[in-house]
Order: structure tokens, then sequence, then C-alpha cells
């Protein structure tokens, strides 16, 4: 069986993901890849230049929305002159999205018809996040789901299809740990690089600092905590999502601004281990509206940090609560993030990161995904 193995993100979780994804595939299957630059591609992709963040405030809604309309119709495009070359059995989207669908699905659907099957991983399951009117935003989604003949999921769901008149069969795949490189510095000797004292008890926050993480009410927490310090690592995801000055200006505020320490601003894969050596304990403190695997969890696994965690339910609150990884709190509470660090700071529990990673392994992954592909 022949795959092409489209990828089109260029950095973050996503593209972590469909790294060790199709290595892990390629050892016993023909891939063919598709991704964009810096994922060490077959098949090359041309990604338009992009705007530096703190440009985009400056840049009108017209021309943000059409920058985004191209990142969408760009890859897609590319893949579907890349079928028509490659001519695979099969095609495998690393990530799936319903933007703009009514305008490029049927593309996929003519492959379809001429007998290239299409499977997707589907990191984001429940798609309530509407642009534009509803009737268009449901259109999209069954749009999207039309071509598809099976969907990879992290946990056991319904698929909301918008009315496609098939069912999709849904796959549950494990979600691998992303590995990172590890220097040699001691713990000691990093707290004295970020300037955080021995005695401190250190959250970590890691990776695109977005509205729905909730470091705002993580912030309120740590307040009342006087031991607990704060290190925020990323930078800030879209000019629509609250600034890192924004957080500063609340740390200040609340009088815990000497407490925090900012690494704003993309993270080197060969720094990753420093923040995650440095910490106590990782936050993942999204919102309700989190209802997927986290990838910062999954960089975590290889460091064995206790977490403090929430979300709406879905991979991520499954996985700490049937291993014990840390603190399960109710999203979107200040008060319950405090009674999470309460019990934290008290308590550090017994992890079951081993059998974590037994159960979360890129090799499980693989071998399910190729199974559903020989099956369809």
């Amino acid at each position: 069986m022949k795959i092409l193995y489209f990828c089109s993100e260029a950095e973050g979780g996503l593209a972590s993901y469909a790294q060790f994804q199709s290595q892990v595939l390629a050892q016993i299957a023909d891939v063919a890849w598709l991704a964009p630059d810096g994922l060490n591609p077959l098949v090359p992709m041309d990604r338009p230049a992009s705007i530096p963040l703190q440009l985009m405030r400056g840049v009108g809604l017209c021309t943000r929305a059409a920058r985004f309309a191209r990142s969408v119709f760009e890859p897609l495009l590319f893949l579907d002159k890349t079928i028509g070359r490659v001519r695979p059995d099969c095609v495998l989207l690393s990530s799936w999205s319903e933007y703009f669908a009514p305008l490029w699905a049927w593309r996929f659907r003519r492959w379809r018809k001429r007998g290239v099957r299409f499977a997707a991983v589907i990191h984001d399951p429940v798609r309530d996040f509407v642009r534009g009117p509803l009737w268009w935003h449901r259109w999209s989604i069954r749009e999207a789901y039309s071509f598809l003949d099976v969907a990879f999921v992290h946990e056991a769901i319904e698929l909301d299809t918008a009315g496609l008149a098939r069912r999709i069969p849904t796959v549950v795949i494990p979600h691998g740990p992303y590995l990172v490189p590890v220097g040699t510095a001691s713990p000691t000797e990093l707290r004295r690089k970020f300037d955080i004292p021995e005695s401190a008890y250190l959250l970590l926050s890691f990776g695109h600092i977005r509205d729905g993480k909730n470091l705002n009410l993580l912030i309120e927490a740590m307040a009342a905590y006087p031991d607990v310090w704060l290190l925020v690592a990323g930078r800030e995801q879209s000019a629509s999502q609250r600034t890192v000055a924004w957080y500063q200006k609340l740390a200040e505020d609340l009088g815990v601004a000497d407490r925090c320490r900012w690494a704003n601003g993309f993270v080197p894969e060969c720094d990753v281990w420093e923040f995650f050596t440095v910490a106590d304990a990782v936050a993942l403190t999204y919102s309700r509206d989190f209802r997927s695997a986290s990838g910062v969890l999954n960089v975590n696994a290889q460091f064995r940090k206790t977490v403090l965690a929430s979300s709406g339910p879905g991979p991520l609150k499954t996985a700490v609560e049937q291993y014990q990884l840390g603190e399960w709190v109710a999203p979107d509470s200040a008060e319950s993030l405090k009674q999470g660090l309460a019990r934290m700071l008290a308590n550090r529990p017994d992890a079951r990161w081993g059998e974590y990673l037994v159960d979360h392994s890129w090799e499980e992954n693989a071998k399910r995904v190729l199974g559903a592909l020989c099956a369809i």
C-alpha cells in the first residue's frame, strides 16, 4: 500500500505529531511525504511568508482574512496536484479542519471516486468554534467529512458530521510522546539561569500563549501561595489573543510579578528540555472548550512532572485521571485552581507515567493506523 502522508502545519504540536507518526509509519509501510519545509519531506511544499505577530495587529481585518484563506487553500491545492502525480492508494491527513470546505472538498471526492482512499487524524472532533453563519459552518463540516473513509481519534466519540448521509467509522489511536534532546545542566543550574530560588514550587506554562489556556486564572490562583512561582515559555498565538504584556500587567496588579518569569518567543527544540527540567509541575489549565489530547502533556511524558490540569471532557481529562498524572480541577475557575494547588503542595501524587508511556506509544499508533488503512 502506498500512503501519501499530508501535513499542512509547519510548526507547533500538530507538526510534531506528524513527524513522529509518519516516521514510525514509514518503517512499516510505503509512505510518500507531503509537508511544509522543516519536516524533511520527500515532496516539499512552498509556504507563503508569514507576517510577524507584532505587525499583524496593524494589518486590516480583510488582509488577515485573505491570508488565512490563502493558508488554507494553497496546501490543499498542492495536495490535489500531488495525488495526481504520486497516485497513492491512500491519503492520510495528519490533521483535519472544515474551513472553506465547500470550496475545496469536491476535489478529493473526485479522487475518491477514482479509487483513492482518504483518512484523517481528527485532533478536535468537537467543532463548535463558528466562523461566519451557522449554516455555512455546518455545511463546511459536512463537506470536509464527505470524502473521508476513516477517521482516527484519540478517544471514542460519535462524530458530528453535520448530517452527512453515510457514517464514517472511527478508530481510536494513542497520542504518543514528543521526545526532545536533553542537555547536561542540573535543575539547580537551571534555576540560577532563570533566577528562580531553590525553595520555590515552580509551575511551567508551555506553548502558545492564548486565552484558552486560562493563564489569567492561574496567575490569580498563585497569588494565594507565596511559595508558588510561574515560568511561562512560548509565544503569542495570534493578534486576536491577549498579549504577554497584558498578563504581565495582571501579575503586577495582583502582586506576583516578582514570582513570574517570561520566555516570550519561539522555543527551539534543543531548548525545550530546560523548561521541563527546571519545573516542579506543568500547568495544563485549558478552558472547558478544549476537548483534545494535549501536546504539552506528551512533551511532559518524557520528564514525568506532576500536572495541574483542566479542560472539557476528552483525552486530556481521561489521561490525567486514569494514570493519576496530577491534579484535575474544574475548568475556568480560579477557585478550583487554588484548591488544586493546595492539594499539589500538600501531597505529591504517585503518577503512573510508566503505564501511560506503554499504552501511548507511536508504534501502537502506527499499527492501528495501518490496520485501518488496509481494511478500507
